[in-house]
């Protein structure tokens, strides 16, 4: 029986950035009645990498009306105008090809709107990959939403780029694979004394060819 491998989405498998410049931007404008454009906005990710939220990103621009911008933004981030923005990480594809060979794999994704998320995977024709697909609330502990959701299913590794996803693997007592391009930085996970990768190539290596 092959070992079962569960997957994040945003930040691991799915390259968001530009969708949160843009969201941000349309919302600032919205709410403020200005003009930015979304490239005025290319740190947001990077700095909330650090673990930081998106709140004190707008306060640290001096950015007015901080809370009711974030509020608009989290209520439009997933409408499905601007999931059109994803797209995958370059390796993504060769990667869950190569994984799929000796590994049951699994996608379990925090979304607000489950029906947009199962849309947006249709669009990127990746559900061939995973033998399951969950989407849970994005609301409260998103490790425990993740735990409950595989309802003990035996877990061989996660792969994921937030603490969510590392509390997913202490729950489930399995190994964790940590990538440092998404959601949160090299030096966040240092700070936490994990290793992160710096690819999924990286962690097909590891995972197949024991390099």
């Amino acid at each position: 029986m092959k070992k079962n491998l569960v997957f994040d989405l945003d930040g691991t498998l799915l390259d968001s950035r530009l969708r949160h410049a843009i969201v941000l931007s349309d919302s600032i404008n919205k709410i403020n009645d200005t003009h930015y454009k979304y490239t005025d906005f290319a740190d947001f990710v990077p700095y909330k990498s650090s673990g930081k939220a998106g709140l004190e990103y707008l306060q640290s621009k001096k950015i007015p009306n901080a809370a009711v911008i974030m509020n608009h933004w989290v209520k439009v981030i997933e409408y499905k105008r601007y999931l059109r923005y994803d797209s995958l990480y370059a390796d993504a594809l060769p990667s869950l090809m190569s994984l799929k060979e000796d590994y049951s794999l699994s996608l379990v994704t925090a979304r607000a709107n489950k029906n947009n998320a199962l849309w947006q995977l249709l669009k990127l024709d990746i559900m061939k990959f995973f033998s399951k697909i969950i989407v849970v609330s994005n609301r409260g502990n998103v490790g425990v939403n993740k735990h409950m959701s595989l309802d003990n299913t035996s877990i061989f590794a996660v792969v994921g780029d937030t603490e969510g996803d590392m509390f997913l693997s202490d729950l489930s007592a399995c190994a964790f694979y940590p990538v440092n391009y998404g959601f949160r930085s090299n030096e966040f996970w240092e700070k936490k004394g994990v290793k992160p990768y710096g690819s999924l190539q990286e962690i097909v290596n590891k995972l197949i060819y024991r390099i």
